[in-house]
């Protein structure tokens, strides 16, 4: 192996305590999410909240400067850092306003892919106007009830923090595995056998 591909390996490798730590704050974030759907909500809510107005400030600072309008850039940093404050101070109405959205996507798309199917009736039309009843269905379901689909969105989010980080974890230890690796392989030679002494 190349000395400058082993130097990173071995750099890596000192930093694998890092990804461990990522991974076991997710796996405690997505149980936490699955047992108190609301405490994790707020944790989300002030997570994207946060961001939203960093990146409006950093738009009211910056922006403008590369020649853009300053004045959108301000707009655009009011909008951003406004909507981080209603997501922190209001999580619950962040994920009933996803759902809310998610549902009229969905009636939308069923309408087109059924007015698409009827129109063209080509090939596999009966599938695809299949689908897009089950969607106009899925979708007014979302409309009726948006709570109980804002639960299930973040249900989800736990359950995809959960399996995120149980591979953070493994994917940690294989980081901190590296090294050895690599002076297992370069002891074993071309091929993966051990050369005879």
């Amino acid at each position: 192996m190349e000395p400058t591909v082993r130097r990173t390996v071995v750099e890596t490798a000192r930093y694998w305590w890092i990804v461990l730590l990522v991974g076991v704050a997710f796996v405690i974030f997505g149980t936490v999410m699955l047992f108190d759907v609301k405490v994790g909500a707020q944790a989300v809510g002030i997570i994207v909240g946060a961001f939203l107005i960093f990146d409006g400030l950093v738009e009211l600072i910056s922006g403008g400067r590369g020649g853009g309008s300053r004045a959108v850039a301000v707009i655009l940093g009011l909008i951003l850092a406004a909507g981080g404050v209603v997501v922190i101070v209001w999580p619950g109405v962040t994920f009933w306003v996803i759902a809310v959205v998610l549902g009229i996507t969905m009636i939308v798309g069923a309408i087109g892919r059924v007015v698409a199917s009827i129109w063209l009736r080509d090939g596999g039309w009966g599938l695809r106007l299949a689908l897009g009843v089950v969607e106009g269905v899925v979708g007014v379901a979302i409309l009726v009830w948006p709570r109980q689909t804002a639960y299930v969105i973040l249900l989800l989010i736990g359950c995809y923090a959960i399996l995120s980080g149980i591979i953070q974890i493994v994917l940690a230890f294989e980081i901190k595995r590296g090294p050895t690796a690599v002076v297992i392989d370069e002891i074993s030679g071309p091929g993966g056998t051990t050369p005879a002494f």
